[in-house]
């Protein structure tokens, strides 16, 4: 670590990271919080700086934010949260509790309160979680016949806004002709606010925007519009209070700052140039592509992907995706989007691509990285039928070892080659394993659901005197998100595994 973290000397882009150890990439994957969400503007950077420089009442910075942030929607009432997460914490807690004071510093205990908050079964998504969190008792429904015969009970409908722009059936305005002013929540944590809102227009009471995201605002920020009573008691049951949110705090500068973002996301000259910019970053990466090796087209943006992106496609189909992602970030420290891709192709998301050199250098690194992959493939010697040491088909003890706590599975292995399958088993849970052998070595994937999302366990490990010793990567994800970092996103945990029965070789 050669920089001083507090020098304030000129420094090439990404100098912090190199002086805590860690070395920046090149973000192409959009605005994923993993790798960072999206840099704020310098508008808001000057005006978190401005924030810093004085002392405000956060009572009184909340009366003009919402002032200013219902001059800016037409919305009644906006809260900045920490967060989209917190946002939908804080509304939840707003719509069981209000802010009468019993109520709120009971939470999350909820008996005796209305706390029920209904959801479509197609609209569950993994952070619907901190619902439950709040105290409330989370109830999926899955159609308009069933919501009327639960609504009596409810405190709350939650929807999430992508999932009812897909969803014809159960719309935002037939709920609300069903619910009456039962409060509704719409996450619409990665999508577009405008003026006036255009869920707030349908009928929702509190809406919920990122600020981090495709705002550029301060990327710890969410916003929560709408009603302004309910706004108002989402900030009552939030910091800096002393009430269930308090651990959800949010700073003065990231208040403004996010204040400041969602003003210039709502100007329609500066929209305009960033879609040109955007435009200009991918048709710069396509342009230096090897028209040998890949094949591109755009896409255009939607109401759901706010930026275009690029597609890359190759004919080469030994090679993967997966396989080029890793390379890239790897190699040349440049991070792709790692699903919503296919078995040989990727996509570009040029939103967080800082200029026209990053963008050349994703299309050099792309080039390499395939050129170099075929030649290793093309020269590596024949190999002939798999190497197999060892026959893994049985029973075996697998001991994970989650951060101390300590936990004894099943699984239940059959070999043919080198290629394993099998099942899985805790005692609240029970999944596929799948992987394969080299010499002694083995790499197995379980999985099982849970909840919303699958678990994954990747577990990587080496045969030694009748024990199998190695480590378990840890994650859960969506199907539509399953992805290299999701499903390893959790940490590592000390993984060994014995033989329940001696293993046998597979028919």
């Amino acid at each position: 670590m050669g920089d001083k973290l507090g020098s304030n000397g000129k420094h090439r882009r990404g100098w912090i990271y190199d002086a805590l150890g860690v070395q920046p990439i090149i973000n192409c994957a959009g605005t994923r919080s993993s790798f960072g969400g999206s840099n704020p503007m310098p508008m808001v950077e000057q005006a978190m700086k401005a924030a810093g420089e004085a002392f405000v009442d956060m009572d009184e910075l909340a009366e003009g934010v919402g002032r200013y942030i219902a001059q800016l929607t037409g919305a009644e009432w906006g809260v900045v949260t920490a967060g989209s997460v917190a946002a939908l914490a804080l509304a939840t807690a707003a719509c069981i509790a209000g802010n009468e004071p019993i109520a709120m510093t009971r939470l999350p205990k909820s008996d005796g309160l209305k706390n029920r908050v209904l959801i479509p079964r197609a609209h569950r998504f993994p952070y619907d979680s901190v619902i439950g969190a709040v105290g409330a008792q989370l109830i999926p429904f899955d159609s308009l016949e069933d919501l009327a015969a639960l609504v009596e009970s409810a405190c709350m409908i939650c929807l999430l806004g992508r999932a009812e722009m897909a969803d014809s059936e159960i719309s935002l305005e037939a709920i609300r002709e069903r619910v009456g002013h039962i409060p509704i929540v719409v996450d619409a944590a990665g999508l577009s606010p405008g003026k006036p809102d255009p869920w707030l227009s349908r009928g929702a009471t509190l809406v919920i925007y990122s600020g981090g995201k495709y705002l550029r605002g301060p990327q710890s920020t969410g916003l929560l519009i709408g009603s302004e009573p309910l706004a108002r008691a989402a900030w009552a049951n939030g910091p800096p209070h002393l009430s269930f949110g308090r651990a959800m705090k949010v700073g003065k500068e990231e208040i403004v700052g996010a204040v400041v973002a969602l003003e210039a996301w709502l100007t329609p000259s500066l929209r305009a140039k960033n879609e040109n910019q955007w435009l200009r970053l991918l048709r710069t990466i396509a342009s230096n592509l090897s028209p040998d090796l890949f094949r591109v087209s755009i896409q255009p943006s939607t109401w759901s992907v706010l930026t275009p992106r690029l597609r890359v496609h190759w004919v080469d189909e030994r090679i993967s995706a997966d396989e080029i992602i890793a390379r890239m970030l790897r190699d040349f420290r440049i991070q792709l989007p790692d699903f919503y891709s296919g078995e040989n192709v990727v996509l570009v998301d040029p939103f967080n691509i800082l200029d026209d050199e990053q963008a050349r250098l994703v299309a050099r690194s792309l080039n390499t990285v395939l050129r170099e992959m075929q030649s290793e493939i093309e020269n590596a010697p024949d190999v002939v039928g798999p190497n197999v040491d060892e026959f893994f088909s049985g029973l075996w003890s697998s001991v994970v070892n989650f951060a101390g706590r300590v936990e004894e599975h099943a699984m239940e292995l059959t070999q043919e080659g080198a290629t394993i399958s099998g099942s899985y088993r805790g005692d609240v849970f029970e999944g596929s394993i799948t992987g394969f052998a080299t010499g002694k070595e083995l790499r197995l994937v379980a999985r099982h659901q849970a909840d919303q999302m699958e678990v994954y366990y990747c577990f990587e490990g080496r045969l030694r005197e009748g024990c199998i010793a190695g480590v378990a990567r840890l994650g859960a994800a969506t199907p539509e998100l399953r992805s290299p970092s999701f499903c390893k996103q959790f940490g590592n945990a000390a993984w060994t595994a014995r033989s329940r029965s001696k293993p046998q070789r597979s028919a």
